[in-house]
């Protein structure tokens, strides 16, 4: 997006985004700021895993703040510590500004200072309302994505409906949505609980490739190293169709190495080791793993 007013929105509302965040105690460090797309979508990369209640805790704020009507006004300084100097509470990115070098200023009533480049709105109530749309945490790393003016106003509205409908297909009270989340989390934890303690009696009973339909193998991990533990005479093998694992014990005598040379001639790139393969598996391989296991 190219300097557009929908960029100038999502830029300023990053800011107090940022702001807000760090107003909760959080040293954050924000590694990247993308508001200026084509889908009028805001990105931004904090070095840092953030909660999820202080996420929800700054979009008020946010929003709080763009009620208030701030003025958003640019200054140019010579130089970083004239800026710092002049704003001690200012904000800025180490690894992409010149300290000695002219550096702009953007402030935002008495709440925000920071050094950036790019156009904002001239009062806070030009961003008319802020969403966050996303948070994914993938390496160590916080991923938010966000929203503002109009497209922030249609996602907030289009989630409204989205909850008035499932309250109405199901009968139950929107007000109430909290609790039904609460009750329904309860259940998953007891039918997870219900699958690890199934999947470790097969583990006892059976010597095959195990096959687990529509699952991730990932949330068993915790199982099979246990089950691994207690057995080290054992070894077990585990797919769901696209992926493999195996394990075995220090007392197991089968070669996960010569295995795995076998597995790289049908064009697995996984990890192997002395004890363990785990990767990505389509069907000849989840058909050379069951042979070769047998075997």
């Amino acid at each position: 997006m190219e300097e557009s007013i929908e960029g100038a929105r999502l830029h300023t509302a990053e800011h107090i985004f940022a702001r807000a965040l760090q107003e909760q105690g959080l040293d954050i460090h924000v590694r990247k700021a993308d508001t200026y797309r084509e889908d009028n979508i805001g990105k931004a990369y904090v070095k840092e895993i953030i909660p999820f209640e202080k996420i929800m805790e700054a979009e008020k704020a946010v929003n709080a703040k763009i009620i208030e009507n701030l003025a958003v006004t640019e200054e140019n300084f010579e130089n970083l510590e004239q800026a710092i100097k002049q704003n001690p509470k200012l904000r800025f990115n180490e690894d992409r500004l010149d300290k000695e070098m002219q550096v702009r200023i953007v402030t935002i009533g008495q709440y925000d200072f920071s050094a950036c480049k790019h156009r904002h709105v001239k009062q806070t109530n030009e961003i008319m309302m802020f969403a966050v749309k996303r948070i994914s945490y993938l390496g160590g790393e916080t991923e938010i994505e966000f929203l503002a003016g109009n497209d922030a106003l249609l996602f907030l509205l289009q989630i409204k409906n989205e909850v008035l409908k499932a309250a109405m297909d199901r009968h139950f009270v929107p007000e109430k949505l909290s609790e039904y989340v609460k009750n329904e989390n309860e259940r998953i934890v007891e039918i997870e609980k219900e699958e690890k303690e199934m999947l470790y009696k097969l583990m006892e009973s059976n010597s095959k490739l195990i096959t687990l339909n529509g699952v991730k193998i990932s949330k068993f991990y915790g199982e099979i190293n246990y089950f691994i533990k207690m057995h080290p005479e054992r070894g077990i093998a585990i797919t769901n169709g696209q992926q493999i694992t195996v394990m075995k014990g220090n007392g197991c005598k089968v070669d996960l190495l010569k295995m795995g040379e076998q597995l790289k001639t049908l064009g697995f790139t996984g990890n192997i080791s002395q004890s363990s393969i785990n990767g990505k598996a389509d069907e000849k391989i989840v058909e050379e793993i069951d042979k070769l296991w047998k075997a």
